[in-house]
């Protein structure tokens, strides 16, 4: 059953795993939004939007959820405290989920 057009999207955050931080180059984070509208999705990295240098690659992959995969080196990761994936739309207020990536 699908939420109720009011009600705020569901985000399942996805980071990537300690292994694939140490011994990989760059690293996926994706973030699914389950909603019934076509969310704008953000991220933010320690609560800063990410440099040019982060690969942002958005795409819906039904009607009911948004996938959204954030890129960038394992360099950088390793700097990282905080991931935060946010929806935003003019139908529900934003919402976000925060992960702490500190290892």
């Amino acid at each position: 059953a699908f939420p109720s057009s009011t009600s705020t999207p569901s985000i399942h955050l996805e980071t990537p795993r300690f292994r694939t931080v140490m011994t990989q180059t760059d690293v996926i984070a994706t973030c699914v939004v389950h909603s019934a509208y076509d969310a704008k999705v953000t991220w933010l990295l320690d609560g800063k939007v990410p440099t040019s240098k982060t690969l942002v690659n958005q795409h819906s992959s039904t009607t009911q959820s948004i996938s959204s995969n954030l890129t960038l080196p394992s360099s950088q990761w390793k700097t990282l405290n905080t991931i935060t994936c946010r929806a935003e739309h003019r139908c529900f207020n934003p919402t976000h989920k925060t992960s702490n990536v500190k290892g």
